[in-house]
């Protein structure tokens, strides 16, 4: 299973109709750092948009940004290479990913101080419907290692998982963390990862 695809969300306390000029101008900058190792190549603006993608930075393993769709504004990583190993170390991978990016727009000085907190609410989703449709037999072969991964990243028993139970859409999952502490899960991530490639 070469599970590439991997999207993740992340729910903001903000408002949807919150001003992006600011994270605008940061993305700017990012997109013209040739030295960032995310390689972004790309940079598209849909801010105007009251409900949409937002603002989306392309990069040469995946794209991340901001978008404004239901429940809210959000914070998102979709990866698209570069993940190795089993499908429960590249769900890890995806979400060091996300948070490592995610910490380092926090950590911009005109980053809006009024977004600097994360819900606690994710979603999580494959988006490979060739490969991985929202079917039983694929819920067979991803569940037990997503479950593994969120164990590993947030502790069992402490975060919920409701499917995406409508078949046309992609397979995956709306997640509600009981911790929501950036840190505490970058350093979760870190350390999984670690303990993989020494295994």
């Amino acid at each position: 299973m070469d599970l590439q695809r991997i999207d993740l969300k992340a729910l903001l306390d903000a408002p949807r109709d919150v001003n992006l000029d600011a994270l605008l101008a940061i993305f700017g900058r990012w997109r013209n750092d040739k030295d960032h190792p995310a390689q972004w190549v790309d940079l598209a603006d849909y801010a105007h948009m009251s409900r949409g993608a937002g603002i989306v930075l392309v990069g040469k393993q995946g794209m991340f940004g901001v978008t404004r769709f239901d429940p809210g504004l959000a914070l998102f990583y979709s990866g698209r290479a570069g993940y190795e190993g089993p499908c429960e170390q590249r769900v890890v991978e995806s979400f060091r990913r996300h948070l490592a990016l995610t910490k380092a727009l926090f950590a911009e000085p005109d980053y809006p101080a009024a977004l600097k907190t994360l819900s606690g609410t994710w979603e999580l989703s494959v988006n490979d419907r060739l490969d991985f449709p929202n079917s039983e037999e694929t819920d067979r072969l991803l569940r037990p290692a997503i479950e593994a991964a969120l164990d590993k990243l947030f502790g069992r028993g402490s975060y919920q998982m409701i499917p995406e139970n409508d078949r046309q859409r992609r397979y995956g999952f709306a997640l509600h963390a009981n911790s929501a502490d950036l840190n505490l899960l970058l350093d979760a991530a870190q350390t999984a990862l670690s303990r993989a490639m020494k295994a």
